[in-house]
């Protein structure tokens, strides 16, 4: 079995961006990047000298395999969700404004599901890291909104547990609380 490696990660992100289509990836890649990412904490945390030139190495081997994979996803999510909107209307420029009630749930749906799909790939990569919400309670009953970021803020966790970090332009599904934060600061809109 081919062991993934930084390499394969710079590779895979560059062959991603050579085409409009998903590249095949093996049924298992996710795993065994979160394994890579694994050996090299691990091989990381043996070191004595983190200021070490080995250290140094091995540290900014992790950081660049950590950027690689996330724009992995991060492009593959874009192109799954073309790929969504083209199975599901003939029309190309679809505006999220004037949406029906109905479209606008089914694209709430659809979002839903990618962040639901993306968390669920970043947990396979990173799975002895877990967050708890922030409020204590375990099933936090709240609502969540769509909104497209004006500028980009710093990392945070949200009450749902979930770590954010948002880019000027990302379109994201936030609990309310949030949506509604940011909005107020102009820092984002809601997707109507």
């Amino acid at each position: 079995m081919v062991q993934v490696n930084d390499l394969d990660l710079a590779n895979a992100l560059r062959n991603e961006r050579r085409t409009a289509d998903l590249q095949p990836m093996a049924g298992d890649f996710y795993r065994q990047v979160g394994s890579y990412l694994t050996s090299l904490g691990d091989d990381l945390s043996g070191i004595e000298d983190s200021f070490s030139v080995e250290g140094q190495l091995i540290e900014e081997e992790y950081k660049s395999a950590r950027r690689s994979i996330n724009r992995l996803i991060d492009l593959r999510m874009k192109k799954i969700a073309r790929k969504v909107q083209r199975a599901s209307s003939a029309s190309k420029d679809v505006t999220f404004e004037g949406m029906t009630p109905e479209e606008e749930q089914i694209y709430r749906q659809m979002l839903a599901a990618l962040i639901r799909g993306r968390e669920s790939i970043l947990a396979q990569i990173n799975p002895s890291r877990t967050e708890r919400p922030l409020t204590g309670k375990k099933d936090v009953d709240q609502e969540y909104t769509v909104v497209r970021l004006m500028d980009s803020v710093p990392t945070f966790i949200g009450v749902n547990g979930r770590r954010y970090t948002l880019q000027k332009n990302d379109l994201v599904m936030l609990p309310a609380v949030h949506a509604t934060n940011l909005c107020n600061k102009n820092l984002a809109r809601e997707v109507k």
